[in-house]
């Protein structure tokens, strides 16, 4: 069945009251349960690639990483089937049970207030909670230390490191500031090989084009429930052409996250950006140590400028450095 949807589907954009649907999933997931389950996967995975959201689709691949024993990303996963289809039960259901089953504790970092901040967001993001702390603590002491300057995202997927860079802006900034968040809002643009983990294409492991899509929609919900909407503008579009339309608007810069994943949207964020950063202002890349092309970016741009980066490290993935 999934063949044959596969063949008919053409990506036109839906009507508002009708999107498209993968019919009977039901049968999709028996032939999972025979054991095909990496080949649907890929399937689904080039359906994904299109950048045109298709209920069930990452429903249908929340249950193939379940079985290839993945289960933190099948959660991911069903977050985004339900950004867009907020109505599908049987992902929510699922969601239910594998939060359960895997927990999301509350967070056992930081002060009452991060903890409060975290709570809101989390369902808002794929950041780690050590990195959305490091976050929240550098983007504090710019505050404190009223370096001047705007806070720039690069990659918000579906908004929840946003919003909790607005909120400091909000709650502890003695200056104005914006936040500017970058991001298509139509999921991740196309890989290249350079783009690997532990040898595995993005494709392969579930996590290329496509992916780590959210409307902007997501973007202002969250704002608002942090009523932080007033200091975030969202810019659409790919970095290789919004960057350098915007880079002199939003400089300076005091703060930058760096989200990008692929070495492509990594170098093009530090060819664009990096001078406009603050002397003393603080940049922080979330995929430095997952991505191979996110990592070789930076020592690419290192190599080109003659720079030695001193990286502090927050996680496994994630690292930040003082420009």
């Amino acid at each position: 069945m999934l063949r044959r949807f596969l063949s008919w589907f053409t990506p036109t954009a839906p009507s508002p009251a009708v999107a498209p649907t993968i019919p009977e999933a039901d049968k999709v997931t028996e032939r999972n349960e025979r054991g095909d389950v990496e080949s649907e996967f890929a399937r689904l995975n080039q359906l994904k690639a299109r950048c045109q959201p298709v209920r069930n689709t990452d429903f249908l691949r929340a249950q193939c990483f379940l079985r290839l024993g993945r289960p933190l990303d099948a959660m991911e996963a069903l977050k985004e089937e339900l950004r867009f289809f907020k109505d599908n039960r049987e992902a929510d259901v699922l969601l239910a049970r594998l939060r359960t089953e895997h927990g999301e504790s509350p967070s056992s970092l930081g002060n009452a207030e991060f903890q409060e901040l975290f709570r809101n967001v989390r369902p808002f993001t794929m950041v780690g909670e050590a990195r959305l702390f490091s976050l929240f603590n550098l983007a504090t002491e710019i505050c404190a230390r009223d370096l001047p300057g705007n806070f720039v995202e690069c990659g918000v997927a579906a908004g929840g490191s946003s919003a909790l860079l607005a909120a400091v802006i909000a709650r502890h900034s003695r200056q104005p500031r914006k936040l500017f968040s970058f991001d298509t809002f139509e999921g991740m643009p196309a890989a290249t090989g350079l783009d690997t983990h532990q040898g595995q294409s993005a494709e392969v492991v579930g996590w290329g084009a496509g992916t780590c899509a959210a409307p902007e929609a997501s973007l202002r919900e969250v704002c608002g429930k942090l009523g932080v909407e007033a200091h975030v503008v969202p810019v659409k579009g790919l970095f290789s052409e919004s960057l350098p339309v915007w880079r002199d608007r939003i400089a300076p810069i005091a703060f930058l996250h760096m989200d990008g994943d692929w070495y492509s949207s990594t170098t093009d964020i530090l060819d664009n950006l990096f001078d406009r950063v603050t002397p003393g202002g603080r940049i922080q890349i979330d995929d430095y140590g997952h991505w191979d092309g996110c990592r070789r970016a930076v020592a690419d741009f290192e190599q080109k400028r003659g720079l030695k980066f001193e990286l502090h490290q927050v996680d496994y993935s994630g690292v930040w450095l003082a420009r």
